[in-house]
């Protein structure tokens, strides 16, 4: 009883007052706040929950619901219980906090995103002589430094010149279109990406003979000791008049083994992982005249639709959705999961794992082996690369999203421009980072279906299922729609199955 009493009495001087029907489970060692804090019954459910819980913000709302002024949240809405599902670990998925954003947040953000991407540069053995910007002058002629690509131009000579920067001042970098490899690299360089770069030093300009991405490792291809196959979706699109619900209905059919080949109902019956990525219902207002071309006109009804045709897939099969541009969430990257009031039906469904737009899971793991590391990226940011990058924009633009993926891999970053996406900072930790190294990149977007790799990562551009919409005829856009890449994870091959035939 004497304990009790000092717990509620340490409590008191720290700002919070416990009521009679939370007494027993009074612990001194809970965080304080300037504010007054009242906790009861409900408080001990909390508790009870991993992870940290902010305990103003629900007073704050249930005051506001005691006046009429905001429905009472579920537990759920206040503190989500962890999403885990058997095989599956989520790595990185990020949960969004409101907050107001200023210059500030931009500016951690930016030197926290410089710092990953020079640690990874920092070691590289072709950089040698590594100093900084500010020290150049005072540098042996052959040097490297690592900088931020602030601007880019064609001199009157043809030649590129860059404004690179670190924290300690700007550089000028001329890369000679006489050296055709790195010309043809210099060509493809964007602002704001972080890169190396070696040269020799003269009049205060930097001449470069190398650069150097923060690109990721070449590794062993890793495969697992067993038999399971992983199906990889994206842009759904439920809710659209375009939407091809027989394809669709196919593919329901072929994942409880009701069709297909022999070879193909092998493959369902082992199939143990589906991610999609993004744009799982089509969204209202995304585009103008899009409610012209709706079946579905309100957006709840369009998640519900959609739950209703995922819940036909077996309950073996763990399925992992990221959200997308047409989801009901913010378009500022990183996106948050689905969990909301208009997605509802989703997160009912027991085989369903909803992470963030990016986000990294691993799967597959046993005894001895690791698992596979999957990053998830709708692709966004595609559209800014096939409009901008020359290696891209003359070798195939939308129908290369294979030379998209490479791009970004090599840089590290999902959206090395900055302006290629909306991005909303996260300065403790760049969300569109890349890592870890994944062993299956899977993206979406652009509607098109591509399997390739680059080292040991399977890079997968989902199909869509949907049919061509005045939108995506303005955009150039050349779908392949209703085609299922599938991979068997013991060996890593790679199959296409088309649904729409």
């Amino acid at each position: 009883m004497n304990d009790k009493k000092e717990n509620v009495a340490a409590l008191l001087k720290k700002g919070i007052l416990v009521s009679p029907d939370f007494v027993d489970e009074a612990n001194s060692s809970i965080q304080s706040s300037e504010d007054l804090l009242v906790l009861s019954r409900e408080s001990r459910q909390l508790l009870s929950r991993p992870g940290s819980v902010n305990w103003m913000e629900i007073e704050k709302v249930r005051a506001m619901h005691e006046r009429g002024m905001a429905d009472l949240p579920s537990l759920d809405d206040i503190a989500p219980a962890p999403a885990k599902l058997a095989g599956v670990e989520i790595i990185n998925s990020y949960e969004i906090t409101n907050q107001k954003t200023n210059v500030s947040h931009f500016t951690a953000y930016f030197s926290r995103r410089f710092h990953l991407l020079e640690s990874l540069l920092r070691g590289r053995p072709e950089l040698k002589n590594l100093t900084s910007v500010m020290r150049i002058g005072s540098s042996p002629s052959n040097v490297s430094i690592i900088g931020l690509v602030q601007d880019k131009i064609e001199t009157k000579n043809k030649n590129i010149m860059l404004t690179v920067e670190d924290p300690t001042g700007q550089q000028r970098v001329i890369l000679s279109r006489n050296r055709a490899d790195l010309y043809r690299e210099a060509r493809d360089i964007v602002t704001d990406e972080v890169i190396g770069i070696s040269g020799s030093c003269r009049d205060g300009v930097m001449f470069a003979n190398a650069v150097v991405f923060p690109d990721i490792p070449s590794v062993d291809l890793k495969k697992s000791p067993e038999e399971e196959y992983l199906a990889c979706m994206s842009d759904l699109h439920f809710g659209s008049k375009k939407f091809m619900a027989d394809e669709f209905n196919r593919f329901i059919s072929w994942t409880n083994m009701e069709s297909g080949n022999a070879k193909q109902k092998r493959m369902a019956e082992k199939l143990k992982y589906i991610l999609i990525a993004g744009d799982v219902v089509d969204g209202i207002g995304v585009y103008a005249d899009q409610f012209s071309e709706l079946s579905i006109t309100d957006l709840k009804k369009q998640y519900d639709a959609c739950a209703r045709a995922l819940s036909e897939i077996p309950e073996r099969i763990t399925i992992i959705i990221s959200p997308g541009n047409h989801d009901a969430v913010r378009m500022a990257e990183p996106q948050p999961p689905l969990r909301n009031a208009f997605t509802e039906s989703l997160a009912k469904l027991k085989n369903v794992l909803l992470v963030s737009n990016p986000a990294a899971v691993r799967i597959g793991a046993k005894e001895n082996f690791p698992g596979f590391n999957c990053l998830l990226y709708h692709g966004y940011s595609f559209d800014h690369y096939v409009a901008n990058v020359d290696s891209i924009r003359l070798n195939g633009g939308y129908d290369r999203a294979d030379l998209i993926m490479n791009f970004l891999l090599k840089r590290r970053h999902l959206a090395p421009a900055h302006t290629s996406t909306l991005i909303s900072p996260t300065p403790e930790n760049d969300a569109l980072f890349i890592d870890p190294v994944p062993d299956f990149f899977v993206a979406g977007h652009i509607h098109r279906t591509s399997i390739s790799n680059y080292k040991a990562t399977t890079l997968v551009n989902s199909s869509c299922w949907q049919s061509m919409t005045s939108f995506q005829e303005r955009l150039g856009h050349n779908p392949q729609p209703a085609r299922l890449p599938v991979i068997n994870l013991k060996t890593r091959d790679a199959s296409i199955i088309n649904f729409n035939k």
